[in-house]
């Protein structure tokens, strides 16, 4: 299938998780996961899996909308946004902010079951699901929380506004992929 895949990530999670009691941590990725979660599935978009602190979501799979590389992104943006207003109830609470880093890839893969006879899930896999990974890895040395690859920004470069961040080589990959940062909508009433 041809699909959008979306990886994110917290900054700094393991020192945190290590400094806080683990029920904290627990109170902490679950008030964060509602909130992310909601808007991916608002967007048409399905949480394939969580990775720790990391959220792994699909747009096109099991099921397309025909626009699924712009409903991530309009995900994005809104999380950019819910997340700052979480980070404001966690200053007033005497709590560290969050800070995230979010990458989108568009392409091929593969959309099925996938297990063993004793436990089967649902879920993406192929390159561009690691490339999407990849991608959300780079926004760090980016300076940035969210990064696109050429490929999804073709399919939404004319709904939002972006900016080059240049050329990464990544693993796998025997040429480099531009990068994109997505700084908001063309049209604010988006």
């Amino acid at each position: 299938r041809l699909a959008t895949v979306y990886f994110s990530d917290i900054r700094g999670f393991t020192a945190f998780s290590e400094k806080v009691k683990p029920a904290d941590v627990v109170d902490m990725l679950n008030e964060y996961f509602k909130i992310m979660v909601s808007i991916i599935t608002k967007h048409h978009g399905v949480v394939d899996k969580f990775i720790g602190d990391a959220i792994m979501a699909v747009w096109g799979a099991p099921k397309s909308f025909g626009n699924d590389a712009e409903n991530a992104i309009k995900a994005c943006l809104e999380m950019r946004v819910a997340l700052a207003k979480l980070n404001e109830t966690r200053i007033a609470r005497g709590q560290p902010v969050l800070m995230i880093g979010m990458g989108v890839h568009t392409g091929e893969l593969i959309a099925g079951t996938i297990g063993s006879d004793d436990r089967m899930e649902y879920t993406v896999i192929g390159d561009t699901v690691n490339q999407a990974s990849r991608i959300e890895s780079a926004t760090k040395a980016y300076g940035t929380d969210l990064l696109i690859s050429d490929v999804t920004f073709e399919k939404i470069k004319d709904k939002f506004l972006t900016t080059l961040a240049g050329s990464a080589e990544v693993k796998g990959k025997s040429e480099p992929i531009k990068l994109y940062k997505v700084t908001g909508f063309i049209n604010e009433a988006g």
